[in-house]
């Protein structure tokens, strides 16, 4: 082919080559602005993510939260090993108490003795008594262990007890 007929083919096909090149910039032209018009929402979002940033890269962000996050999941751990370690001393903590206050002997005006029954979760504890007489005053303890003492208990000890365990109303 040479000049001569290249140009004549060019311009017996001048319209078709005009339009072909009409939809190529149409086309163009609908892919450069949806292009615009994603980069646009794509900034905005960006612009969004970094809003309280100080200006540093979204990688470095994104690294400074995974520290927080390490952080965090290490305290968390801490925190539940101290609160294994709370639940456990609770246990041992007087958690139930019952008293009561009894008139001992007939001789004396008013309410002076009492048992006062203090256990923990798993019903240990001691239950002390304190007798007043007109002459006299006597205290105790007698150890209690899962409920029960290997000493007997006497009616007021195993009532404080009892209200200490919730079985009696208070």
């Amino acid at each position: 082919m040479d000049y001569n007929s290249l140009s004549n083919y060019i311009n017996y096909n001048l319209p078709i080559i005009i339009l072909i090149l009409v939809i190529l910039f149409i086309v163009i032209t609908i892919f450069s602005i949806t292009l615009l018009i994603s980069n646009k929402r794509m900034k905005k979002r960006y612009n969004l993510l970094m809003k309280n940033a100080d200006k540093s890269s979204l990688e470095e962000m994104i690294r400074s939260y995974q520290r927080k996050i390490d952080t965090s999941y290490v305290d968390t751990k801490l925190a539940i090993e101290e609160l294994k370690l709370l639940s456990n001393q609770i246990n041992h903590c007087i958690q139930k108490v019952g008293v009561v206050r009894y008139k001992a002997f007939e001789d004396i005006g008013s309410d002076l003795s009492y048992s006062v029954a203090m256990l923990d979760n798993k019903n240990d504890g001691v239950v002390i008594t304190s007798i007043f007489g007109r002459n006299m005053s006597t205290s105790y303890a007698k150890p209690i262990s899962k409920g029960t003492s290997k000493y007997a208990l006497s009616d007021e000890e195993t009532f404080a007890m009892n209200k200490a365990l919730g079985l009696e109303k208070k």
